[in-house]
């Protein structure tokens, strides 16, 4: 098949299922239907869309009651995605936005005049199930790569298979992950979670590119099906950017995936979300909370390089370009969003870096689905 037939391929695929709507993907079964109304309870003039409504997790109902569900939606999952602070006084309540902030960014995507906003208010779980149905959704990278997977669990939960019991993929290499986390501060475990239909979404974080390609991708290589999808990224820890350290772990990050095509997942790179800082390019200045955030400066030195997505991103694409790594989009979806970033859970105040719960990260979810979409290596078989 020659590469011009595959791009049109692809279009056509993207543009299709694009076209089916935000309900026609939902599985079958009563978990599905009760999805399907869900999604056409939130459309409509006035209402919260679905990927940004809050509190519809807090009273989560067990499918046949509570006393004969033997594995029960788990109590973390169910009171951090009703998306309502105060179930406990833990550092995940400093994630979920105030209320009014909620209603703000629902309003910002569903009343903003932007290509593509439209069609990112009305993205529902029945859209991305036929790409990742039967597959581990792989989440690798730093915080925001945290937030990422928090994002894509709550999104996915009424998918949740309550009848597993089987290993996640981690199970059998916790010496090698305890080897790499020496290296990984701020470490957290590896994380799935169990969806229908053999599907599940995983996490496990990575902040800097030498321990991606030392750690990360042999891990994946061995925990992966080569039907896998991984979203990754290794960038907030790599200064500015614009140095020939961060593009050469870039290219060998590149390289590594050609090399590896037919052992690792298909790949797709996370780009870095904007970040908030008051200072001329936003990034994190250095020092401790709190922090005064502000939009980005569109000045004569940095005009340009804010509009191509930063230095990081510009690297990225100038990398993988040729390639069948596919970047995101989340840049410019999230650009304007200086006003919903999110406390530090110490209490030590306000940071520029993170964003708050439902927001942001929902939005990097839409984009995520895209790339997939419109990959070079997509449609996938069936695994």
């Amino acid at each position: 098949m020659s590469r011009m037939t595959a791009t049109l391929l692809v279009c056509c695929w993207a543009a299709l299922t694009l076209a089916l709507g935000a309900n026609q993907g939902c599985p079958a079964g009563k978990q599905g239907s009760g999805l399907r109304r869900r999604l056409e309870q939130s459309q409509g003039q006035g209402k919260t869309p679905f990927i940004f409504e809050s509190g519809h997790h807090a009273e989560y109902p067990c499918p046949g009651g509570a006393a004969k569900c033997t594995n029960p939606l788990p109590y973390y999952w169910r009171a951090f995605c009703s998306f309502q602070t105060g179930w406990e006084k833990t550092w995940t309540d400093f994630m979920i936005c105030p209320k009014e902030q909620q209603a703000s960014v629902a309003d910002y995507y569903t009343n903003k005049d932007v290509a593509g906003f439209k069609e990112l208010v009305n993205f529902s779980p029945c859209q991305l199930w036929p790409l990742i149905r039967g597959r581990t959704l792989w989440i690798v990278g730093d915080s925001h790569s945290y937030d990422f997977f928090h994002a894509a669990t709550c999104f996915l939960l009424d998918l949740w298979d309550y009848k597993f019991k089987g290993d996640f993929p981690m199970a059998k290499e916790a010496e090698a992950f305890a080897a790499m986390e020496k290296h990984v501060q701020h470490s957290k475990p590896p994380e799935c979670i169990p969806l229908l239909e053999g599907t599940m979404v995983c996490h496990f974080r990575v902040n800097h590119g030498e321990v991606f390609l030392g750690h990360a991708l042999p891990l994946l290589e061995r925990m992966a099906k080569p039907s896998d999808i991984a979203i990754v990224n290794f960038a907030h820890w790599h200064g500015t950017g614009d140095g020939a350290e961060y593009k050469k772990l870039l290219e060998e990050f590149a390289d590594a995936v050609e090399e590896r095509a037919e052992q690792l997942p298909h790949m797709v790179w996370k780009e870095m979300v904007p970040t908030h800082y008051d200072q001329q390019h936003g990034l994190y200045p250095g020092g401790e909370p709190p922090f005064t955030c502000a939009p980005l400066h569109a000045t004569d030195d940095w005009s340009q390089i804010v509009v191509e997505g930063g230095h990081h991103n510009k690297a990225a694409r100038e990398a993988f370009a040729g390639s069948d790594i596919v970047m995101t989009g989340y840049w410019n979806a999230t650009v304007e969003l200086s006003d919903h970033h999110r406390d530090v859970s110490d209490g030590r105040g306000h940071e520029c870096g993170h964003y708050c719960f439902p927001g942001a990260p929902q939005v990097w979810l839409y984009h995520a689905f895209l790339a997939i979409l419109k990959a070079p290596w997509s449609p996938l078989p069936a695994p």
